[in-house]
């Protein structure tokens, strides 16, 4: 059966999430060679670069001089919204926040509540009802003692700007032109984003990357820088076609899918908690794709 456009946004926004789920363990692997900026700006240069030579012949430089200025005012906003605030403070939020905090943050539905706003996306009780049931879902799964999650440090609140900035960057993808293909919208968000964040990063005196390197180190950067061109480009063709009501939907198999991780690569036994959890997360996003 051949699958409609929409059909397949649907489709990238769940490998999305899925790639979201796997995301952490890089963030914690660098955190103890480099600081905060170098490590966001490595896998960025590592993304950026991946994408040049994977996609490159879906990428047309020349594109680039005849592109609207309002694409480039998106272009720009995206790439401080997503990587040099979003990923700075989310890889932030993961370093210095309790974990089952920063899932719980994650899972506030702002993109949601941002495509109801900004994009004036039809507001029906049943779509509301759907959100916060993947909510619910995700409260199940990543919170165990329900006493601390409203105990918030820094790390914390960084986390929920972090989202906040993510879920704005999401929205914005709505409101480019078709001027650029999704992979050429890629690399040159990489490249804003990685200038930004090096100089960044430099004007605070931080130095180079020079020291201690290793082969397992260099592997960890070009997986992250992997991961995230897998998350950049799915973002892309995901929210070029999909609602951003249900794309926020959608997202929340995250958290699902951080059980089946935790299970099938460190035998982790998911507890009736979590998998209560993961079946309301289920029926939401089900329940959301046959209604819209």
């Amino acid at each position: 059966m051949k699958l409609t456009e929409k059909q397949k946004g649907v489709a990238a926004l769940i490998l999305l999430a899925l790639f979201f789920a796997s995301m952490g363990i890089f963030a914690r692997y660098m955190q103890t060679s480099f600081t905060l900026l170098q490590q966001v700006y490595l896998r960025i240069t590592a993304a950026l670069l991946l994408t040049l030579v994977i996609f490159r012949k879906n990428i047309n430089p020349s594109k680039l001089f005849k592109i609207p200025n309002k694409d480039w005012l998106i272009l720009f906003l995206r790439s401080l919204t997503m990587y040099v605030f979003g990923v700075s403070l989310f890889t932030y939020g993961i370093i210095n926040a309790k974990y089952s905090n920063v899932s719980f943050i994650s899972a506030l539905p702002l993109t949601a509540v941002f495509g109801f706003i900004l994009l004036k996306e039809k507001f029906t009780i049943k779509k509301i009802l759907y959100v916060l049931l993947a909510f619910l879902g995700v409260v199940f799964i990543s919170v165990p003692d329900f006493r601390n999650v409203l105990l918030w440090g820094h790390g914390e609140l960084m986390t929920l700007i972090s989202v906040v900035f993510f879920s704005l960057s999401y929205i914005a993808r709505k409101w480019q032109s078709k001027a650029l293909n999704n992979y050429e919208i890629t690399a040159v968000i990489f490249a804003i984003s990685m200038a930004i964040v090096f100089i960044t990063s430099i004007s605070l005196g931080e130095g180079l990357p020079l020291s201690n390197w290793s082969y397992f180190l260099l592997a960890v950067v070009v997986g992250a820088g992997l991961f995230n061109v897998g998350n950049l480009l799915l973002t892309n063709y995901g929210f070029e076609r999909v609602e951003a009501v249900l794309a926020s939907n959608i997202l929340a198999l995250e958290s699902l899918f951080a059980i089946a991780i935790g299970f099938m690569f460190f035998r982790e036994t998911p507890v009736v908690r979590e998998l209560v959890g993961g079946t309301l997360i289920l029926i939401s996003v089900i329940k959301m794709n046959q209604l819209e």
